[in-house]
C-alpha cells in the first residue's frame, strides 16, 4: 500500500505542477490575438559593468502601461523575453540595492528583435531593518545541468549536513552514513565545489559533525561537464556552505539532542569589513546507537537438501564522536585580486561493541553447538585539509584566472579484538578461546594543484580551460595476533601485512560554450594520464598500473518557451578502484565474513547520456530526466559464500571486473508551492540494470528497481512550520543475490522564536522503525541471509539561534553564486 501511495503522490504532485498555467506571453489566453515573434534581449550591469544577477524585468505597454511580460535575469545578468507583438513598450529593471531603470523600445514587423545591450543600474543605500519580505524563493531551482535544493526548506529541522542530504530527492544515506545517488554509491561529493578528500564511512562521520545551519543548498549534478573531475559514475553532489555573506559580524548556534544518546552542538562566526572576509564553524557530534541483525547460513548438497545450518544473531552498540573545525579567510588585495585560505580539521573516534550468538544445527535442525563471538573495535582518525587560492578578475565572470594549491593529511588507527566464548547448558560460557586482535595504522597524504582560466570572446562565446594535478600516498600497516587457547600466548598471524599505495593523475581540460538563438550549446574534452603502484611487504610484490583516458562531454539546451526547457547531455566518467578494493589481504567483519581486495582491478568507464524537459510555473515545476548509462570493465562485488580463509569456512566479499553493465531509466521530479500554507515536492526514479559478466564469469544480473520520495511542508501558523517526508526503495537483484527493500519516514515541527532569529524544532526520525538493510546471497552449495537494523529511530530536539548585523548589499562574488555548467555569457 505504501509503495502505491508514494508513486501516486509523486506523479500527482508533478502532474499538478506541470498543469499550472504560468504567465507566458508566448501562450495567450483564449480570445487574445496570437503572440508574435518579437523579442527583447539585453543584460543588467552595475556602475563597474559587473553583471547584476537575478534582476527583475517587467515589460509594459507604452500605450496604457499594462503589464505584458516579465522575466528574471540569469546569474550572468542576461535576459531574453519572447512572444511580443508589434508595438511600443517600456522595460523596467529592478534589483535589491539598486535604483530602478526604465528603458523604451519598439517591436516592428520589419524588426522583430530589440537588443538593448547593457542596462546599467546605480547603487542605492538599503536599510533592511523592519522590512517585511513577502517574496517566496523556490525550494528547488532547476538549471540546465543541475537541481539545487535550499537546505532550510527541504530539511528545516535538520541537525547536521547528513540530515539535509537525506532529504534530497534521489539521494540516500545508509546506516553507516554512506551516500548514494540513484542507488549508486559511486558519487563524487564536493563541498563548495571542491572534491571531498575523504569517502565512505569517514565522509559520513564528517558530515554528521557539519552543522545544518551553515548549509545553504545542495546541488545535484547527474551529468557533469569535462571541466569537473570525471570520478563519480552517478554524478556530483555539491554541498554549498554559507560564507562570504557580507554580514559585518554574524554568528550562529545550533544544538540538538535525542533520547537515544545522540546529540550535537555547533557554532559559527562570520566577519566582513573592507577587504577581509572570514567565516569559521566549530561542531561536535556524538552518536551512540544499538545495532541488531542476523547472518544465517545454510549449506546444501547436490539435491539442495540442507546439510548444516548456522544461525548468527548480532546485538551491538556503535558509538561515534567527532569534532569539526572549518575556517575561511578571504583578503581582497585590490579590486582585481583575491587571496583565499581555507582550513578544515576533523577528529573522529568510533567504537563498535557487539556480540554474535552462534547456534550450529544439522540439516534436520537438531542442536549441535552454541557459542558467542564478541567483537570490540576502536577507531581514531584525524583529518587536516588546507587550501590556498588566488584569483585575478580581469572582467567579472567574463575574463578570470584562478590558481589553487591543496594539501590533505589523514591519520587512521583501528584496533579490533575478536574471541570465542563456548556455551553449555550446564556451565554457561567459559574462558575466551580463539582470541584475535587486529591493528591497522594508516596514513594518507594528498597534494593537488589546479589552474583555471575563463575568457569570453564575444557576447555569445566563452572558453574555460585548465590543468589539475593530483598525487596521493598511502601507507598502511596491518598486524594480526592470535591466542588460540586463551592462555596469553599471543602469536603473530600470517594474515599480518603492510602495503604502500601511490597514485598520480595529470589532467587538462577545455570547455567551449555558445548560445545561438534559443539554443545553448556546450562541448568539452578532458585528457588524463594516471598511474598507480600498489606494493605489498609480504610477499614482496608490486602491482604497477598506468593508463591514459579521454573524457568528452556535451550539452544542448533548447528554450521551448519562457517556462519550458529541453536538453540532452553526454559525458564520460571513470571509477578508479580504491586502495581497500585493491588490498589483497583479508579483513574480517566477524569470524564468518571477510573482506578481500583485488590488486588487479582496472578502472571502469561509463558513457552517460541524459535527456530532460522541465517546466516552471507560478505554483511549481515539473522535470522529466530519462537517462542511459553503459559501463565497461564494470567493478562489481563478488560474494563467495563457500570460501576458505586462514583454515576456516567463511563468506568472502571481493571485487572483480565484469564485461559490461547497461542501465536506463528516468527521474520524475515535481514541486508544488501554494504560498506559505503548503510547499511540497516528490520524486520518482525507475531504472533497469543489465550486467554481463563476460565469457569467463558466471556473474550476471538483469534487474528493475525503483525508488520514490515525498516531502511536504506547511506553515500552519505565522511562526510554526510542520514537515513530513517518506522514502522507499524497491528490492533489487544483484549478481548472486538480492537486496531487500528500504523505507523510512520522518516528521518535524519547527517554532520560530524572536522573529526569525531563533527556532526550536522537534523531529521524529524513522518513527515506525522500518529502516533496515537486507541481502540474500548464495549459490547451489550455500545461501546466506544478512539483515541489519542500524538504530536510526530517534526523536530530536533542536535549538538554533542566528545573530547578525543589517546586511550591507554588495555585488556577490562568483564564488558565492556558482554558475551552472552551461555557463553561457550574456547576449
Amino acid at each position: 500500500m505504501r509503495r502505491t501511495l508514494i508513486l501516486v503522490l509523486a506523479i500527482g504532485i508533478a502532474a499538478t505542477a506541470g498543469s499550472l498555467r504560468a504567465q507566458n506571453p508566448g501562450q495567450p489566453s483564449p480570445g487574445q490575438m496570437p503572440a508574435a515573434n518579437g523579442e527583447v534581449r539585453g543584460s543588467v550591469v552595475d556602475e563597474n559593468n559587473a553583471p547584476v544577477a537575478r534582476a527583475t524585468i517587467a515589460v509594459r505597454s507604452k500605450r496604457d502601461s499594462a503589464l505584458v511580460a516579465g522575466a528574471i535575469a540569469t546569474t550572468e545578468g542576461a535576459f531574453n523575453i519572447q512572444g511580443l507583438r508589434p508595438g511600443a513598450y517600456y522595460l523596467r529593471v529592478m534589483s535589491i540595492g539598486f535604483g530602478p531603470r526604465i528603458q523604451e523600445f519598439t517591436i516592428a514587423d520589419a524588426s522583430a528583435r530589440a537588443s538593448l545591450g547593457a542596462i546599467k543600474l546605480s547603487r542605492v543605500a538599503v536599510a533592511l531593518s523592519g522590512v517585511e519580505v513577502t517574496a517566496e524563493r523556490a525550494t528547488v531551482a532547476i538549471e540546465p545541468d543541475r537541481n539545487a535544493y535550499r537546505a532550510k526548506d527541504i530539511a528545516p529541522a535538520a541537525g547536521n549536513a547528513s540530515d539535509v542530504l537525506d532529504a534530497v530527492p534521489s539521494v540516500q544515506i545508509d546506516g553507516d552514513g554512506k551516500i548514494s545517488l540513484r542507488g549508486n554509491e559511486n558519487v563524487a561529493v564536493q563541498i563548495n565545489g571542491r572534491p571531498s578528500p575523504i569517502r565512505g564511512v569517514q565522509l559520513g562521520a564528517f558530515l554528521k559533525g557539519l552543522p545544518a545551519n551553515i548549509v545553504e543548498r545542495i546541488e545535484v549534478i547527474p551529468n557533469p561537464s569535462a571541466k569537473y573531475d570525471p570520478e563519480g559514475m552517478a554524478g556530483i553532489i555539491n554541498i554549498v556552505l554559507k560564507q562570504n555573506t557580507d554580514l559585518g559580524v554574524s554568528a550562529g548556534l545550533n544544538a540538538s539532542i535525542a533520547e537515544t544518546d545522540r546529540y550535537n552542538a555547533s557554532g559559527n562566526l562570520g566577519y566582513q569589513s573592507g577587504p577581509i572576509t572570514t567565516f569559521s564553524s566549530l561542531g561536535f557530534n556524538s552518536d551512540d546507537r544499538g545495532i541488531v541483525g542476523i547472518n544465517d547460513r545454510e549449506r546444501l548438497d547436490a539435491l539442495r537438501v540442507p546439510l548444516s545450518i548456522t544461525e548468527q544473531d548480532i546485538v551491538g552498540q556503535n558509538g561515534n564522536i567527532g569534532q569539526n573545525l572549518t575556517t575561511n579567510v578571504d583578503y581582497e588585495l585590490n579590486p582585481r585580486d583575491v587571496f583565499s585560505n581555507a582550513l578544515s580539521i576533523n577528529h573522529r573516534h568510533s567504537t563498535d561493541e557487539s556480540v554474535s550468538a552462534y547456534t550450529e544445527l544439522n540439516g534436520s535442525h537438531a542442536f549441535l553447538e552454541k557459542y558467542d563471538r564478541p567483537r570490540d573495535a576502536n577507531t581514531k582518525s584525524w583529518m587536516f585539509d588546507y587550501t590556498t587560492a588566488f584569483k585575478r578578475t580581469f572582467e567579472p565572470r567574463k575574463h578570470e584566472l584562478a590558481a589553487e594549491l591543496r594539501f590533505n593529511r589523514s591519520d587512521d588507527n583501528d584496533h579490533t579484538a575478536l574471541w570465542k566464548e563456548p556455551f553449555t547448558l550446564t556451565t554457561g560460557t567459559v574462558a575466551r578461546l580463539e582470541s584475535e586482535t587486529d591493528d591497522t595504522d594508516a596514513l594518507t597524504q594528498q597534494l593537488t594543484g589546479q589552474l583555471d582560466y575563463t575568457k569570453t570572446f564575444n557576447p555569445t562565446t566563452k572558453l574555460e580551460t585548465g590543468y589539475k594535478g593530483t598525487a596521493r600516498w598511502l601507507d598502511r600497516d596491518y598486524l594480526v595476533r592470535k591466542d588460540a587457547l586463551g592462555t596469553g600466548n599471543w602469536v603473530r598471524s600470517n594474515l599480518s601485512n603492510a602495503f604502500q599505495f601511490d597514485e598520480q593523475v595529470e589532467a587538462a581540460y577545455g570547455v567551449l560554450s555558445k548560445s545561438a538563438g534559443k539554443f545553448d550549446l556546450q562541448g568539452g574534452l578532458r585528457a588524463e594520464y594516471a598511474s598507480r603502484d600498489f606494493s605489498l611487504a609480504s610477499p614482496s610484490k608490486s602491482y604497477p598500473f598506468s593508463y591514459t583516458s579521454l573524457f568528452p562531454s556535451g550539452v544542448v539546451s533548447y528554450k521551448l518557451s519562457d517556462v519550458t526547457n529541453a536538453k540532452v547531455s553526454y559525458s564520460r566518467r571513470i571509477r578508479r578502484p580504491g586502495s581497500q578494493e585493491l588490498n589483497p589481504f583479508p579483513s574480517f567483519f566477524d569470524v564468518q565474513n571477510v573482506f578481500i581486495g583485488n590488486p588487479n582491478l582496472s578502472p571502469e568507464y561509463t558513457d552517460a547520456f541524459e535527456g530532460g524537459i522541465s517546466r516552471t510555473g507560478a505554483l511549481g515545476s515539473i522535470q522529466l530526466s530519462p537517462f542511459y548509462r553503459r559501463t565497461t570493465d564494470v567493478i562489481r562485488v563478488d560474494i563467495n559464500t563457500a570460501d576458505v580463509i586462514d583454515g576456516r569456512e567463511v563468506t568472502s566479499v571481493s571485487f572483480k571486473n565484469l564485461a559490461t553493465s547497461n542501465s536506463w531509466g528516468t527521474d520524475l521530479n515535481g514541486s508544488l508551492r501554494l504560498g506559505p500554507k503548503f510547499n511540497g515536492f516528490a520524486s520518482f526514479n525507475v531504472f533497469k540494470m543489465v550486467t554481463d559478466g563476460g565469457s569467463e564469469s558466471s556473474l550476471s544480473s538483469d534487474a528493475v528497481t525503483w525508488s520514490g520520495r515525498l516531502n511536504a511542508t506547511s506553515q500552519i501558523m505565522p511562526m510554526t512550520i510542520v514537515q513530513g517526508s517518506y522514502f522507499y526503495r524497491a528490492p533489487m537483484n544483484i549478481e548472486r543475490g538480492r537486496f531487500g527493500a528500504m523505507q523510512m519516514a520522518s516528521f518535524s515541527i519547527r517554532q520560530k522564536l524572536y522573529g526569525d532569529k531563533a527556532s526550536l524544532s522537534l523531529r521524529a526520525q524513522d518513527p515506525f522503525n522500518t529502516m533496515k538493510f537486507r541481502v540474500n546471497v548464495g549459490n547451489d552449495d550455500i545461501t546466506q541471509l544478512t539483515e541489519r537494523r542500524f538504530g536510526v529511530r530517534a526523536v530530536f530536539l533542536t535549538f538554533q539561534y542566528n545573530y547578525g548585523q543589517t546586511p550591507k548589499v554588495r555585488q556577490p562574488k562568483q564564488e558565492q553564486q556558482p554558475e551552472s555548467q552551461t555557463g553561457f555569457p550574456p547576449p
